[in-house]
């Protein structure tokens, strides 16, 4: 039980000391006709304004259950949620040729906020054929204040302490057993 609990500790220290190793990726579906399947993830989760997100949208088809293996052609666009009536997109690439279903897409986002995202596609068998996908909302959030360096130093001599003290209890607990 002692080891469980040194294991415990020694995670949530690291945790602490370093926590952009525990950012996630994740990501939103969507359905389109009935027969594509579109989900989009991004890493880190949730983005921050001057910090690149890297988006990856994947296309399948529904019936075969696997990634559309035709060649795509896709519109991309980003626009602010505000915007986005007002038909004014931030970023707007046309034609993005995808192949085997896999779309990577870096992204720097200059401002907070909600963000929409847009992959319009066609088979590239049939182009005149545009499936529009509904919108991915994005929550941009601003760049969080960097932890200074003497906190870092703090909560490692916090957890460096806390971890000698435990051992030393483990130590002491161990020869009275014996």
């Amino acid at each position: 039980m002692a080891r469980w609990v040194i294991g415990i500790f020694i995670i949530s220290a690291l945790t602490f000391l370093f926590p952009h190793l525990t950012s996630a990726n994740g990501g939103d579906q969507r359905v389109v006709d009935n027969a594509y399947f579109i989900s989009l993830s991004r890493a880190p989760f949730t983005p921050r304004v001057g910090i690149k997100t890297s988006f990856l949208a994947s296309f399948v088809d529904i019936r075969k259950n696997k990634l559309i293996s035709e060649d795509l052609i896709v519109k991309i666009r980003i626009a602010k949620f505000s915007a986005v009536s007002k038909g004014e997109f931030l970023y707007e690439k046309d034609n993005v040729l995808i192949r085997g279903g896999i779309l990577e897409l870096p992204y720097t986002f200059a401002q907070s906020g909600f963000h929409e995202m847009f992959f319009d596609f066609a088979f590239a068998s049939d182009p005149q054929k545009i499936y529009e996908v509904p919108d991915f909302l994005i929550d941009v959030q601003n760049q969080e204040n960097p932890t200074p360096v003497a906190n870092v130093w703090l909560v490692g001599i916090g957890a460096g302490t806390a971890g000698t003290l435990i051992g030393f209890l483990l130590a002491k607990q161990k020869r009275n057993t014996l």
